[in-house]
Order: structure tokens, then C-alpha cells, then sequence
């Protein structure tokens, strides 16, 4: 095992080798410019020709290796002053997605030269770091207040840095992976000139890559740029200027995914340091849980082909509509991390990615749909009449849009984009080494089990089956009958009568139409009609934890995600416990142990007073395994703890479930509060209410419009769809429990529906008084997109505004204000002017706080410009939408 040098710039001795490298470089550079090498800042080198496909059927041809290898000699990685953002040059600029190609292809061909260019372009990559890179372009000051280790995203002043700095970071792990997968060249000297010190042979490169790659990540990602409090979840930190303590939207959680992972995956081969691999590893699995395992951060459905489908947003808090940029995006980082196979990511959690592609995006030939969701909006969510490359990995999980892509992307079997030549190349491959006509079935998943999770629900999981080429789902059976599909491993059998035995068995398919033989059989019994979950929203403690990430609260959250762990080396007598909050009385408990089953002897006891606990007679056993229903007499007690008397290793409970079968509930749920309805648009109306509370436990809320109930959710919101235009629509919603105890009506809340005119407001010109950056523009308040936003410059809050010209004079008497990334509005008013000069208040426009939508109505007003004028703000305001209407 070789040890990684340290990172450059590290204490004394590494401050004298960094400055002595800064001068190295300055010679470099100027040596450049004399014999005008492509390193010289303000060279640039064109590429010439295209790269050609012989055919999009059977193998990847050495023609074609040839013109990628021909096309990559004519394109130069870009330094700066070429650039005014080197994070994002490397991010999704042109240089990041060169690198990732080259890597691909790599992976793909195994040929040493294109592994050659990769090194070369992240040399210069590495060059480029702020802490590395001489002034003026770098040694400068960033947001931290430190010579941090990044690529700015500016060219003067301050430098700033944000999670675009994380494909970077990947580029250069990803490089150092490559190598360290390839035994055999290790102590071979790299053909490329080791021009900046970073090793003559490609394992002391790779070592140095790594190094440096880790030192971003120590020194800035971790303790300046990221929040990983809320269990390793992806949140900026308040000291970031960017998205200030927010939530990191998906497509840039891809980045910093994508540097771990393939750091943790080069740890790994060098097996140098197991605690970095479990922590890289442990922050990716985390993020790409919250998407797959949390239905509260996306929609899955089944699309209008009857397949599975995905439909999320910008970030785990939009529920839809990403638009078609950053879908492109997303789907490229959840696919790296599915090849990487580290994860747990199979073909059929991937698939609904591919279904919602072809059957919801690809409307037509040459019609591509701006959102997910198959609607269009503008900017980043307009429609295209080409396909986004980072969705040409989808053709490998759906062959039948293979050659659509094919023709779109590269016609003429061409193009002179490496990102798409070599994805759609990856796919030509997977399918020529798969074989071009499946016929084979994939295997019967095995270990069904059935759990009842109430007394109209049994939850279902087994284990996975394997394919030839890929299973993309499984289809459920209840007693022989279709109820339902999935594209995970678990599937929830919903509508159940109480009380009541059911059986099932499971069959994989793949995109062939192939499926699989059943599964074994697996039964439950509904639980008893009387009420939910008795632990759920209570007090909860334990003897011992393994750390904030695994509290007693979550052994009772109503999540199998989640759990609680004892400590480091606590095995034996450790117990998480429930207080109720009054004596209560109980029946049956189920204990989920999904993730480790180590707990080998066990008892459940009760207390009065949470002190002086009694064994509950009958409930001693041995293992627990992934679910256990506990029965036995009737106990009235306030605390209940499960005791793990023996465990192989640290015990770690999923869940603790507590029920009374014994007894009904006949308490109704308390009436929903505060519910408002805002019209979304011509034909939509958005609701959203505060949540009703229950004695066991709210299990959903039935809608009303009218008097007619028009639909039932299991959150606080709902979009009621398909309304007319221009018309008034009243809601109440009621809510209701696991025993069909429903409550009170909510209060009534009223909404007109916007003008089938749409919004005016699309498609103008547009002006501010001020702009954050270039990325923060005008245009981004009237996109139709809420995940763009406008915003001030840094410093202003107050006497700020955004402005829309018409183009002619324009009736309007309705504008919809969006606040929804940060709510930092105080005061505006809507002002109107016909010459964009001089403008006047609209009467009754003025208000205090915005939030996260407001619909203003006043008197219908005729003017070429509108604009919000915000008085003042907490902070430097940000707008990611005004729409004005004609009612």
C-alpha cells in the first residue's frame, strides 16, 4: 500500500512548496504565451470536424474510438482569463462535461490515450485551484475569508465558490478511480508532461489527484460550504452567500455526490482509509435516499402507458415540474451513482426515470416537453426540439427510444459535442454487450414477506431478481390478481378490510416484456379496526445512542428509513422507550429491525412512572428479523420500552409500533384549520391547510368543492385541476382516521380561477434596479418557472424593483407574486407607467409580507409597464415569479 502525499499547502513546509509551485506555474504560463501552447490564457483551440458513428447497431467500432480520439486532440481545456466562472466552466461547462465524456469512453474502451487526455485536462484543472494559482486569477479571498481551495465562480474582487466546486472535486477522483481500476499501469510513466509536479506515473498522479481532492473537500465543502446537521442531508450552511442555510437543490446535490463517491470508491481501492470510505459513502447513500426511499421529496405514478414514473422538482421540497434543464441534469447524477454500484440502485429504481422520458417528455418527433411533468413553461422549461444528453443514458433502460435519440442528437451519425457522443456510445455498447433481442426472463424474487401495518394496509418486500439485461419492475398479486406495480422492492397493499388473512406473490419483468416466475407466498392479517399506531407523535427515550443521526424518536417516526442505534460497543442490555403521556392501553406491539437484525434476545416491559419497569408476560423472544407482531394481554401503563437483553453487534430498531385491537376509537379527528386556495391558473387551484390532530392518529383529508368531495390526500395541500376559467370555486376539507372517524368541516376558502388568456406577463422584456449576479436576472421573476428567481444586489434591500414591459398598452387587474426560495419581503406596492420613466401606485396593491404566493385583485388598470416595488426587506430581496392576468 502506498501512502497519499500530503495536500498541497499544509503547514510550513507545504506554504514554501505551494509558493514555489505558484512561481513555477507563472513561468509556465509565460513560456506558454511565447510559444503559444494551448495553456496560454487567451489561446484557444477550435475543434475541427465532427465525431462519426459507422452505425447506431452492434458494436462500438474502432472507426469510432478513432474520431473520439481524433476530436479530443483538437479541444483545450480552459484557463483562466478564457472564462468569467471556472466552477462553472468545470461544473457543466464545456470542460466538466469534456472530462466526464473522456472518463466514459474510457470506462467503455479501455484505451490508455483517452485516459491520457483525461489526466491532462485535470492537471490543468488542478492548476487552476484559487489556493494554487498565482495572482491575479488566483490567491484571492473568498466568502470564508481565506485563500480557500476552490474554483471561483467570478474573475475579480471576492471569489465565490459554491457547489458547482463539487464537480471538480469529482473530475479529479473520477480520474484517480480510472487509474486505480487499472492495476497494470499503475507504475507506468504518464505519456502527458508532469508539468505541474503532480507525479511522473500514474499512480503517483492518481495519489495526488485524491490528496487534492480530499483537501477541498476537508477544507471547504465540509466546514464552510455544506450543512450536514439534519442527518447528512444536503443543506447550505448560513455562512454561505449562496442559498444562505437553504436546501440544495437535486441537480447540484449531484455534484457534491459525485465527488464522494468516487473518492470513496478510490479509498476503497487503495484501502487506506476505511473511516473516509463509510463517511463519503454513508453522506452519498443518505441524499440519494431522500429521493428513491422519500415520497415526500418526489411523486412516483403510474404514467398514461401504465408504467412507473417520476415527477419531482428543483429540490426535495417541490414535489414537480423540474424543468427540462436540470431533469437533464438530475438524471445524468442518478445514473453515475447507479453505475458506480455502490449504492444499492437497481434497474427498476431507475426505470421510472426512463418511463417518465419516454412517455411523458417525448410528445412527438422533435417535441420535447420544457417540465417533467409534460408541460412547457420558458427558459430552462421550454420545450426543445432536441434531447437533453444527460437523458441518452435513459435509451439503455428503454430500448424503444434508442433510435428516436439517436436521430435527434446525432444526425448524420454526427455531432461535434463529446458529452453526447459518448453517452449515446455508452448506450450502443450496453446493448450490443447485452444482447440486441432479450428473451430471457429475469429470476423469481424470493423471501416475500407481508406485514400488517394497520387495519386496512399490509406492507409487502422481498428481495430482489436479477436479469440479463435489467429488471425494470415487479407486479404485486393479491390471491392471484393484479393489484398493483412497483418499481422498488416493497410495495403497500392499501383499501384492506379489517381483520382479514390475504396472501400474495410478486413477479419481475424487464423492458422485454419478460417476466419471471412467482415468488413464494407470503401472508398477512389486517390488524383489528380499532385505531392506528399509539407511539406515533409522543416522547421518546433511550440507554444509550450512537449519535444525533440515530435518536430514540426515530424507532417510533412511522419510517423504516429511519432508526435508532445504541452506541459504539453498547450491545447487551440496552432499550428505547415510549411515554405515552397517560396510562393507555395496548395489546399488540410490531418491532422492525430492516436494516441490521442483530438483536438476539429481547423483552418487552411497561412502567407507571417511567422509572420502575415490569417484564410484560409472553413478549420474551430471541430474534427479531425485518418484522415481528407481539400479541399478548391487555397492559394499561404509560411507558413502554423494548429491552435488548443480548445482541451480536450494536442493536439498531427501525421501528416500535404500538396498537389496542382490543378496544374501538370513536373520537373524530380535530377540524383542519387555515385552509387558503390560490388560483395557480386558468384551470387550477392550489389548497393548503394546517393538520388536523387525532387522539391515535390523522390518516388523510377528504376535499370538498362545493359540497361534492373532489379528491383525498394523505398531506396538507392539494391542486384541484380541470376548473374553468375565470370562475369562483369554494373548498372545505375534512379530515379523518384509521377507524373512518371524520371531522368537522375546515373553514370555507374561495378562489377565482385565472384568465384563459394566460399570463401576460410571459415572453416581454424585462428590467430591475439592481441584479445579484448574471444568474439572478429580471427574466427570472416572469419565466413561468418558480424554481428561477430574480434578485437584488448584495447590500440592497431597500427601494428595490423588477420591472415588465408589455410592449403596448395592456389591461390587467390581477398579478400573482411568488416568494418561495426566501420570504424576505417587508413591505411593496405595484406601480404602473406608460413610459417606464414614471410610475404610479396601483390603488390597493400596497402590502407587507409576500410569502410564498400572493394573488392581488384591484381595478383593472392599462399600462405598457408593470412593476412590484419593494420598500423594504430583511435582507436582499429575491422574486421567482410575478404573473399579471386580464379577469
Amino acid at each position: 500500500m502506498q501512502p497519499n502525499p500530503q495536500p498541497m499547502g499544509m503547514g510550513k513546509e507545504g506554504l514554501l512548496m505551494r509558493l514555489l509551485f505558484a512561481r513555477i506555474l507563472l513561468a509556465v504560463l509565460i513560456i506558454s504565451v511565447i510559444s503559444g501552447t494551448g495553456l496560454a490564457p487567451g489561446h484557444q483551440v477550435s475543434a475541427a470536424g465532427s465525431m462519426v458513428l459507422d452505425s447506431y447497431d452492434g458494436p462500438v467500432t474502432q472507426n469510432e474510438i478513432t474520431s473520439f480520439k481524433a476530436f479530443i486532440q483538437t479541444v483545450e481545456p480552459v484557463v483562466w482569463p478564457n472564462t468569467g466562472s471556472m466552477q462553472s466552466e468545470y461544473a457543466q461547462g464545456k470542460s466538466g462535461e469534456n472530462i466526464k465524456a473522456m472518463g466514459l469512453m474510457y470506462e467503455i474502451t479501455g484505451d490508455t490515450e483517452i485516459l491520457d487526455r483525461m489526466i491532462y485536462f485535470c492537471d490543468v484543472l488542478l492548476s487552476q485551484r484559487n489556493d494554487i494559482l498565482p495572482a491575479p486569477y488566483g490567491q484571492r479571498t473568498v466568502w470564508t475569508n481565506t485563500i480557500a481551495p476552490i474554483w471561483p465562480g467570478n474573475n475579480t474582487g471576492t471569489a465565490s465558490a459554491d457547489s458547482a466546486n463539487g464537480d471538480s472535486v469529482g473530475h479529479l477522483a473520477y480520474c484517480a478511480r480510472l487509474i486505480l481500476q487499472t492495476p497494470a499501469i499503475w507504475n507506468t510513466t504518464v505519456p502527458v508532461t508532469d508539468t505541474y509536479g503532480h507525479g511522473a506515473t500514474y499512480r503517483q498522479r492518481a495519489n495526488t489527484f485524491i490528496t487534492e481532492a480530499d483537501y477541498v473537500v476537508s477544507q471547504f465543502l465540509f466546514p464552510s460550504l455544506l450543512d450536514l446537521s439534519r442527518g447528512n442531508k444536503y443543506y447550505f450552511s448560513t455562512q454561505s452567500p449562496y442559498m444562505s442555510g437553504g436546501i440544495m437543490p437535486w441537480n447540484q446535490q449531484m455534484m457534491i455526490s459525485y465527488g464522494l463517491q468516487n473518492l470513496a470508491a478510490s479509498h476503497a481501492i487503495i484501502g487506506d482509509n476505511a473511516s473516509l470510505v463509510t463517511q463519503y459513502d454513508g453522506i452519498v447513500q443518505t441524499n440519494l435516499n431522500w429521493f428513491f426511499a422519500d415520497d415526500s421529496a418526489k411523486q412516483t405514478y403510474i404514467d398514461s402507458k401504465g408504467n412507473v414514473a417520476y415527477n419531482w422538482g428543483y429540490n426535495p421540497t417541490i414535489l414537480g415540474g423540474e424543468d427540462s434543464n436540470h431533469a437533464s441534469l438530475d438524471v445524468a447524477g442518478f445514473y453515475r451513482a447507479f453505475l458506480i454500484g455502490r449504492y444499492g440502485i437497481t434497474t427498476a429504481m431507475m426505470m421510472p426515470f426512463a418511463n417518465m422520458y419516454a412517455d411523458v417528455m417525448m410528445r412527438g418527433p422533435n417535441d420535447f416537453a420544457g417540465r417533467v411533468d409534460g408541460t412547457d413553461g420558458t427558459g430552462h422549461g421550454a420545450p426543445t426540439t432536441y434531447a437533453r444528453n444527460g437523458n441518452l443514458f435513459l435509451a439503455a433502460l428503454r430500448p424503444d427510444i434508442y433510435y428516436t435519440l439517436g436521430n435527434v442528437d446525432l444526425p448524420n451519425l454526427s455531432t461535434t459535442s463529446m458529452a453526447t457522443f459518448a453517452r449515446f456510445l455508452w448506450v450502443k455498447n450496453q446493448r450490443n454487450t447485452s444482447g440486441g433481442n432479450d428473451t430471457q426472463a429475469p429470476t423469481a424474487p424470493t423471501s416475500l414477506t407481508a406485514t400488517a401495518a394497520s387495519s386496512s394496509q399490509i406492507q409487502l418486500s422481498w428481495t430482489a431478481s436479477t436479469d440479463n439485461v435489467g429488471v425494470t419492475g415487479y407486479d404485486v398479486y393479491r390471491g392471484g390478481i393484479l393489484v398493483g406495480s412497483s418499481a422498488t422492492t416493497a410495495y403497500s397493499d392499501t383499501g384492506l378490510a379489517a381483520s382479514t388473512a390475504y396472501s400474495y406473490t410478486v413477479k419481475a419483468k424487464d423492458a422485454a416484456g419478460n417476466a419471471s416466475a412467482a415468488s413464494n407466498t407470503a401472508s398477512a392479517t389486517t390488524q383489528a379496526a380499532a385505531g392506528g399506531n399509539l407511539a406515533l407523535g409522543k416522547t421518546y427515550s433511550a440507554s444509550t445512542t450512537w449519535s444525533t443521526s440515530y435518536p430514540a424518536a426515530y424507532a417510533f417516526d412511522g419510517s423504516t428509513s429511519t432508526r435508532w442505534s445504541a452506541s459504539s460497543g453498547s450491545l447487551n442490555n440496552q432499550w428505547v422507550s415510549v411515554d405515552l403521556g397517560a396510562a393507555t392501553t395496548y395489546n399488540e406491539v410490531v418491532l422492525k429491525e430492516t436494516t441490521f437484525q442483530r438483536v438476539s434476545s429481547y423483552k418487552l416491559q411497561s412502567s407507571a412512572d417511567g422509572t420502575t419497569y415490569t417484564d410484560i408476560a409472553g413478549t420474551s423472544g430471541t430474534t427479531i428479523g425485518a418484522s415481528k407482531s407481539v400479541s399478548f394481554s391487555p397492559v394499561t401503563s404509560r411507558y413502554l420500552r423494548l429491552y435488548v437483553t443480548t445482541a451480536t453487534d450494536v442493536p439498531t430498531i427501525n421501528e416500535v409500533e404500538v396498537y389496542s385491537t382490543a378496544a374501538g376509537d370513536t373520537t373524530a379527528p380535530a377540524a383542519p384549520t387555515g385552509l387558503t386556495a390560490t388560483a395557480a391558473s386558468s384551470s387550477q387551484i392550489q389548497l393548503s391547510w394546517t393538520a388536523s390532530t387525532d387522539n391515535v392518529g390523522v390518516t388523510g383529508y377528504d376535499v370538498y368543492r362545493g359540497a361534492a368531495k373532489v379528491g383525498s390526500v394523505t398531506t396538507t395541500t392539494y391542486t384541484d385541476a380541470g376548473l374553468t376559467a375565470s370562475t369562483a370555486y369554494s373548498y372545505t376539507v375534512k379530515a379523518k382516521d384509521a377507524a373512518g372517524n371524520v371531522s368537522a368541516a375546515s373553514n370555507t376558502a374561495t378562489a377565482t380561477t385565472q384568465a384563459a388568456g394566460g399570463n401576460l406577463a410571459l415572453g416581454k422584456t424585462y428590467s430591475a434596479s439592481t441584479t445579484w449576479s448574471a444568474s439572478y436576472p429580471a427574466a427570472n421573476a416572469f419565466d413561468g418557472s418558480t424554481t428561477t428567481r430574480w434578485s437584488a444586489s448584495s447590500g440592497s434591500l431597500n427601494n428595490q424593483w423588477v420591472t415588465v414591459d408589455f410592449g403596448t398598452a395592456t389591461a390587467y387587474s390581477q398579478v400573482v407574486l411568488k416568494e418561495i426560495t426566501y420570504q424576505r419581503v417587508s413591505s411593496y406596492k405595484l406601480q404602473s407607467s406608460t413610459d417606464g420613466t414614471t410610475f404610479t401606485d396601483i390603488a390597493g396593491t400596497a402590502g407587507t409580507t409576500v410569502g410564498a404566493s400572493k394573488t392581488i385583485n384591484f381595478t383593472p388598470v392599462t399600462s405598457r409597464y408593470l412593476r412590484i416595488y419593494i420598500t423594504t426587506a430583511t435582507d436582499v430581496p429575491t422574486i421567482n415569479e410575478i404573473e399579471a392576468y386580464s379577469l
